[in-house]
């Protein structure tokens, strides 16, 4: 099995987006760093990027 690397990266975010990506998160009982990564991966998608 393969495991999964990480990398940490600093972002800043308006505090409206903050405040919107936090109730999301709790909402959706997920948290703010898994929806993060779902976006991303969403943009590349679209954009046609692949791993």
């Amino acid at each position: 099995m393969k495991l999964k690397e990480f990398i940490y990266v600093k972002v800043r975010l308006e505090i409206d987006a903050h405040k919107q990506l936090k109730a999301k998160a709790e909402c959706e009982e997920r948290s703010m760093n898994y929806l993060i990564n779902r976006a991303v991966k969403l943009l590349l998608s679209q954009e046609g990027i692949k791993e």
